[in-house]
């Protein structure tokens, strides 16, 4: 099946920001800017069908990191019953980590609609766009963190991409801390540490199972110099009978001016494939370039690290079992250099530094 890029083309992107109007004024979004409340449960309204997650991760000066999401199910059924579960991934210095994901009862799990203000048992985190307070306490790990945002929190247009022609299929996302401060108090193996170091924070939520719509994506991160990036492109199964497309999504930030999140010139190339567990692969190198009549941003990962691999496998039964039985689902997580070339009319410069990014399969 072929794959192709959207085309960036004045037809599409008419199409494009009608669509995104639309979507806006259905979901009472204000163009260029992300509210306290679109942090909150969305799907208050509809948990029976939805799934959502709320994700921080934070690198810490003495080279640990941290990964909490609280998620009202698991994103592979979105269609059960409310499944609380936290994730907390912790890796230290000499990169050993533990992961663990504790499952909470229902009535243990809260969250508001009007901000970010959410519980799953003795674990919460609450806030404003501005400033994140997180308490976690799983298994043996007490951590008290406090994000600051320190680039404009984001939503590309309406947030939202749609995967069926009725427009009902989703999966919708927010980020509103794309890069931040973070202090944190983590006790561990009887001892207690005041880190210091950088976070981001992004908020997901859907309604259909990813891997009957989606292929992969490439995500990834990063904060280098004065400059915050979000990357994405998402590669479908197909639709509308066009094949396979890839949908790119795209922030650029200084200090905390938006540069440009204007996604259709995003263009990805991979190469130096190599084999990674699960009978999956994954490239080395991977080279981003944007392009418009402004000029020319190119970022170029190399050198990954595999920090993580998830095997994403899910039981299947009857026809479907049958319909997926050579799938290997994986998600890689990874650290790699980042090489940061600007070239545009109003800004030029240079700089590199690491970029956390992912690569996640559905096949």
């Amino acid at each position: 099946m072929t794959v192709q890029d959207i085309p960036d083309s004045d037809a599409v992107r008419k199409q494009m920001q009608s669509a995104q109007d639309v979507a806006m004024t259905a979901l009472g979004l204000k163009p260029g800017t992300v509210e306290v409340w679109e942090d909150g449960y969305r799907a208050a309204d509809s948990e029976a069908d939805t799934f959502e997650w709320w994700y921080f991760d934070m690198q810490f000066d003495d080279g640990s990191t941290l990964v909490v999401t609280y998620s009202n199910k698991p994103h592979t059924d979105p269609s059960g019953p409310l499944v609380p579960t936290m994730l907390v991934i912790r890796q230290q210095p000499d990169g050993t980590s533990v992961r663990l994901d504790p499952t909470y009862a229902p009535d243990e799990f809260s969250a508001s609609a009007e901000r970010c203000d959410v519980r799953l048992g003795a674990n919460t985190v609450t806030g404003d766009l501005t400033t994140y307070d997180l308490h976690v306490e799983v298994d043996g790990i007490v951590a008290d963190v406090t994000i600051t945002r320190g680039a404009p929190s984001w939503r590309p247009g309406a947030g939202v991409t749609y995967f069926d022609a009725a427009q009902t299929h989703y999966l919708a996302w927010v980020v509103p801390v794309p890069y931040g401060t973070v202090t944190a108090t983590i006790t561990e193996n009887g001892e207690t540490k005041t880190l210091q170091g950088s976070a981001y924070h992004d908020h997901n939520w859907g309604n259909r199972l990813m891997d009957s719509f989606l292929d992969h994506w490439y995500w990834g991160r990063a904060h280098v110099g004065d400059y915050t990036l979000v990357y994405v492109r998402m590669t479908t199964k197909g639709l509308f009978g066009l094949g396979q497309i890839n949908i790119p999504t795209f922030y650029l930030a200084k200090g905390d001016t938006l540069i440009t999140d204007d996604l259709l010139p995003l263009r990805l190339e991979t190469s130096g494939d190599e084999p990674g567990p699960g009978h999956q692969t994954y490239p080395t190198r991977l080279a981003w370039t944007w392009e418009s009549e402004r000029g020319r941003i190119a970022f170029t990962a190399t050198s990954p690290k595999l920090i993580e691999a998830l095997d994403m496998h899910t039981p299947r039964h009857g026809i479907a079992a049958l319909l997926h039985a050579n799938d290997h689902p994986m998600y890689y997580d990874f650290n790699a250099d980042l090489d940061l070339d600007i070239r545009l009319d109003d800004l030029t410069d240079h700089v590199t530094g690491r970029t956390l990014y992912e690569k996640m399969m559905f096949r």
